[in-house]
């Protein structure tokens, strides 16, 4: 029976660890909380510049926007500079602006995490209606990095054993051993190897080299991780040639590098650009310590008990277990504070990815409590007899342990909903009406903004039946209001700005009332007529927004 448990757990971690991979595409993170001009803003004098604030720091040096005009032409573009004073903001100058309506495309790298983030506001210049819906719209958010994920996982089991076996060694052991020792060493060189992977998913993510990655903000902060884990391994390595009192100075060492070490991490991870940055950073840092104290000691302990149990194994058991105990308890309302920060309301708990990773993290968290519970409470109070089961709990708790911390190292790549909220709270009014062809060999979304009367922007979306993007066709629409046979029917050429999506500004809306608008799709080797009714209602009111599969025609 104890045979087949280890497959089982081993099974068990397997499968929710594919879960875990399988979890939806991540938002990126650094978004824009606010911008200057405002996001559909109209405004009499042309700006000089463009800020743009973020919900995260951005790095100015891996950031870019561009301004384009109307007609999707380029205005200005490049890099974007910081902004003295607020590291959430960043601006770029701009020439001498005309009267008419501007896009903004922006593309940023947060400094903290080195997620990468896209996006598009407008703002008009003189008294234009802007046209909410963008010329380009943003490009799809990277999914999750297995790069990233697999170095925060690395970071976080290094700081375990680096931690958990350095205090274990000297205050639950009170005895040098050369296989804990080593625990700490590998320790060290898997947290350093996971920043390393952190940093080369930051690098990838923002398509720089290193040389000028190495200049980044992001790379200063991750080299108050790096450099400490380094020292910290060449102080595992003298503590190894020592003996004595000297070697028991260089793991207090060890241990406080360590500390060191998941400080500066705290400083580059969510916490960092929450509403509350001092508290959650010092909470976040509290939160990994406390971890890495439970659950590395608990792997270090495992190693230091090995063979024959004795009475002396048996109290470093329970001193150990005295200790674990108050960490335990530290991570619970740690842990909890984090996720209120994050998480925002309930429910985004159960709305969100991020939600969801949280509430099967936190399951699996429950799972480890009765086992803790039971080795403190039962088998460390059985002293000597206790040990043999006490290793077998252990080994359960280690491996739940290892899949929470592969849902830690997802939830890092994606973005808390608290901090989504703030830059989603602001949608266009559009109207939108979707439709297949008669044969349904392509699907059109159309979106028009503002969706009243007068100067709007069209957007269509083309697919086909397997869902992908229809490019490198010819696309136009055709206006016809039947209630006004005089009008006649016009049209509107789109052009194609990528990912299947076609755009132009255009004034063919020019009253309210019940229009048919014709998306005409021609490819290389078809053309398809798929027909849309859109309901405008009258300057100020709302119109209807239909949403539904409608018929059209194949020509």
């Amino acid at each position: 029976m104890r045979e087949a448990a280890p497959r089982f757990f081993a099974a068990g971690l397997l499968a929710i660890i594919a879960l875990l991979a399988g979890a939806g595409v991540a938002d990126a993170h650094s978004l824009v909380r606010a911008s200057i001009p405002a996001d559909g803003a109209t405004v009499t004098t042309a700006p000089s510049s463009i800020l743009l604030v973020f919900t995260e720091p951005p790095d100015p040096a891996l950031s870019r926007v561009d301004l384009l005009d109307t007609a999707g032409r380029t205005v200005s573009s490049g890099p974007a500079s910081s902004v003295p004073g607020d590291p959430l903001a960043v601006r770029v100058s701009v020439p001498s602006l005309p009267t008419g309506v501007y896009t903004v495309s922006w593309r940023a790298v947060s400094a903290v995490d080195g997620h990468v983030a896209t996006g598009v506001l407008a703002f008009a210049v003189g008294n234009q209606a802007v046209p909410p819906t963008p010329i380009a719209p943003a490009a799809a958010a990277p999914p999750p990095s297995a790069l990233g994920v697999t170095g925060r996982w690395g970071l976080d089991a290094g700081y375990g054993l680096l931690l958990g076996g350095a205090w274990v060694d000297l205050l639950a052991l009170q005895d040098f051993s050369l296989a804990v020792l080593l625990l700490v060493g590998v320790g060290d060189l898997i947290a350093l190897a996971g920043a390393l992977l952190v940093a080369e998913a930051a690098r990838e993510n923002a398509a720089v080299d290193w040389s000028v990655f190495l200049g980044t903000s992001l790379a200063r902060g991750m080299a108050f991780v790096v450099v400490p884990l380094a020292v910290a391994g060449v102080t595992v390595l003298i503590a190894w040639r020592l003996s004595g009192r000297a070697r028991q100075l260089a793991l207090g060492l060890c241990a406080v590098l360590s500390l060191g070490a998941m400080f500066g991490n705290a400083f580059v991870s969510h916490a960092a650009a929450s509403r509350y940055p001092l508290l959650m950073v010092t909470t976040h840092w509290l939160h990994v310590t406390s971890y890495a104290v439970w659950i590395g000691g608990l792997a270090a302990v495992l190693v230091g008990i090995r063979g024959q149990p004795t009475t002396a194994k048996a109290a470093a058991v329970g001193r150990f277990s005295l200790v674990a105990g108050v960490a335990f308890a530290a991570m619970i309302v740690t842990g909890s504070v984090r996720a209120i920060d994050e998480v925002g309301s309930l429910q985004n708990l159960f709305t969100t990815t991020f939600g969801w990773i949280l509430i099967g993290k936190t399951l699996l968290f429950l799972g480890i409590a009765p086992l803790a519970a039971t080795n403190r409470w039962r088998y460390v109070r059985l002293g000597v007899a206790g040990i043999p089961h006490l290793r077998w709990i252990s080994r359960g708790e280690i491996l739940l342990a290892i899949v929470v911390m592969v849902g830690a190292a997802f939830l890092t790549t994606l973005p808390p909903p608290s901090f989504v909220t703030v830059a989603a709270a602001r949608q266009y009014p559009h109207l939108s009406a979707q439709a297949d062809d008669s044969q349904r060999a392509v699907h059109v979304k159309l979106d028009v903004s503002p969706g009243r009367p007068g100067l709007n922007r069209f957007t269509v979306t083309v697919s086909d039946r397997a869902g992908n993007p229809v490019t490198g066709a010819r696309l136009y629409l055709l206006f016809d209001l039947p209630a006004e046979p005089a009008f006649g029917e016009t049209d509107l050429e789109l052009r194609e700005v990528g990912g299947g999506v076609y755009s132009a500004p255009g004034s063919r809306l020019s009253v309210a009332g019940q229009w048919t608008i014709t998306a005409v799709v021609e490819t290389a080797t078809n053309s398809f007529d798929v027909v849309l009714p859109v309901h405008v209602g009258a300057p100020g009111a709302t119109g209807a927004v239909p949403d539904a599969r409608l018929e059209g025609r194949s020509a």
